[in-house]
């Protein structure tokens, strides 16, 4: 297989969900990161936005639907087969896609702390008015509402029981799968919200996810 192409912003957790993968296989891969207004990219690569990660077969996206399939084509020691039953899957990803509003209104106002978003003021305003239209409130209005949101997921999500079930077997299924890999890219920057306490054993586990794939969590982002 030639060497994967990854076209992808820092600050977005589905091109985290495909770095971790390629990371826990130990396959090696360009990165290309991108303006943080590049659309050219991934419409010549026949995609409507990054990430896009280039193989030999074909272009993936990381999206959910696409994980057991990327994760099987890469080879090496298994992540999903054998292990991670099809309907526990289905499961756990609407799970996750039920969380998604909730999930997106509390990670918007902290990624301007990567220097994609907050370095140029024209790529902050872009950044600002594509979410504002998305989310119908501003980065303000949402990082003021935080507490509100973050108890509603937490609520929801079931932190408290997940973040001890993940202490117990240190990882999801007590050896590293695709769960954990989107469990870690979609959840792990709820740690940088000011003020909101995650629970400590979920911290942990964030960190023993990426250690495990040799990633950096806070690449992309700005010195503090």
């Amino acid at each position: 297989m030639s060497e994967p192409v990854l076209y992808f912003h820092w600050s977005d957790p589905q091109a985290l969900r495909l770095r971790l993968l390629l990371g826990a296989k130990r396959i090696a891969y360009r990165q290309e990161t991108r303006p943080l207004q590049d659309l050219e990219t991934a419409f010549d690569l026949g995609h409507a936005g990054l990430p896009v990660l280039q193989t030999s077969e074909r272009c993936w996206s990381g999206a959910l639907d696409e994980l057991p399939r990327l994760e099987a084509e890469l080879g090496g020691e298994s992540l999903a087969a054998g292990f991670v039953d099809p309907k526990e899957w289905q499961a756990f990803c609407q799970w996750r896609q039920d969380l998604d509003a909730l999930l997106q209104r509390l990670i918007v106002p902290v990624q301007p702390a990567f220097a994609e978003i907050a370095d140029d003021p024209e790529d902050l305003q872009y950044f600002r008015q594509e979410n504002e239209r998305r989310l119908g409130q501003s980065l303000e209005a949402l990082a003021n509402d935080r507490y509100g949101a973050y108890q509603q997921l937490a609520q929801r999500a079931r932190l408290s029981t997940l973040a001890k079930l993940l202490a117990k077997q240190r990882f999801y299924l007590g050896r590293p799968s695709i769960i954990d890999l989107v469990l870690c890219a979609d959840f792990h920057l709820l740690r940088l919200l000011d003020g909101v306490t995650l629970p400590l054993d979920l911290q942990y586990y964030f960190q023993r996810v990426a250690e495990h794939c040799q990633v950096s969590l806070n690449s992309g982002m700005r010195p503090t």
